[in-house]
């Protein structure tokens, strides 16, 4: 489920993107936001995922609070979330693959040393070893 508890957007220059917005959102339920151009639409969607930090309020998604959320678990939280922004900004010289491919990034930690693979029985476990 996903619940957004009185979640407001104060930009920096003063413009007041979001105010008090509360709703939930149950499992296996869809959303539709409709509004003008400039009513904050994009502005919930980037609080959602945290691209942009909200100023008050609340985002649950499956009993987690994204807002309290550290960037460790925040990664963790993105590889659940599909988002589609309106530029997509594809690689055009580059096959869809590899476009598709670009956004399991996230699902890696380049500060972290990556774990050694698992080995399967009968595989050679290091130099010179069967």
């Amino acid at each position: 489920m996903l619940k957004i508890e009185h979640l407001t957007k104060i930009y920096d220059n003063g413009v007041r993107a979001l105010q008090d917005v509360s709703f939930e959102v149950p499992d296996g339920q869809f959303l539709v936001i409709i509004g003008l151009s400039g009513s904050g639409k994009s502005t919930l969607l980037r609080c959602i995922n945290r691209l942009i930090e909200p100023t008050e309020g609340r985002i649950i998604w499956n009993d987690t609070d994204i807002t309290d959320a550290t960037d460790e678990e925040l990664r963790q939280i993105r590889r659940k979330i599909g988002m589609i922004f309106q530029q997509f900004n594809l690689v055009r010289r580059a096959p869809v693959v590899t476009n598709v491919l670009a956004g399991r990034l996230g699902y890696t930690n380049p500060l972290v040393e990556p774990r050694q693979p698992l080995l399967r029985r009968g595989q050679a476990q290091g130099p010179g070893k069967t």
